[in-house]
């Protein structure tokens, strides 16, 4: 396996044109890396969750939806703080593992189930620029959040399940025809 993708190799690996890549990466608001850079496995494989969503049906609103609340509940556990990495909300993809406390897109796992109802959220493992008011003085909460996700979760969990017949069905002809 490659330690680093150059983007038209994203492009091959995902089966689609650097045109409709670049505007799910745009979409997202994700970091994009310089040619030096490169992509990561962790990106390649995040980029992979994006495009398998897209072709469930999943609309592009729902992923950016999705992808931010992701972010903000990882945001307001501290996990930020853990890297400097441009691409810190996504470092964690690929990891295998497919649990209750794993996000979705990014893979984090939580370190305890979606639902539940006690969760450690003070925890600061560096230092981030103050903000003008706390998360809590603003009505923030994680446990609020992390319902919000799971609702959302829920929900595209359930497109995929009404798409997968249909794609079965359009591999299965396609197999025939060609």
């Amino acid at each position: 396996m490659e330690d680093r993708y150059t983007f038209s190799r994203l492009c091959e690996i995902l089966g689609k044109a650097p045109f409709y890549i670049a505007n799910l990466q745009r979409s997202l608001g994700i970091y994009v890396p310089t040619s030096e850079e490169g992509y990561s496995a962790a990106y390649v494989s995040f980029m992979e969750k994006v495009v398998a969503l897209r072709t469930f049906n999943v609309p592009t609103a729902e992923i950016v939806d999705l992808f931010s609340k992701e972010t903000r509940i990882l945001e307001l556990l501290k996990f930020d703080s853990l890297s400097d990495s441009p691409t810190w909300y996504l470092d964690a993809c690929g990891a295998p593992s497919r649990s209750d406390d794993n996000l979705l897109l990014t893979g984090y796992a939580l370190g305890f189930p979606l639902h539940a109802t006690a969760i450690q959220t003070n925890l600061d493992f560096g230092k981030r620029d103050d903000e003008l008011f706390d998360g809590h003085e603003m009505g923030e909460d994680v446990s609020r959040s992390l319902e919000v996700y799971a609702k959302r979760v829920a929900k595209v969990r359930a497109r995929i399940e009404k798409e997968t017949p249909v794609l079965r069905n359009a591999l299965f002809w396609g197999e025939r025809v060609f």
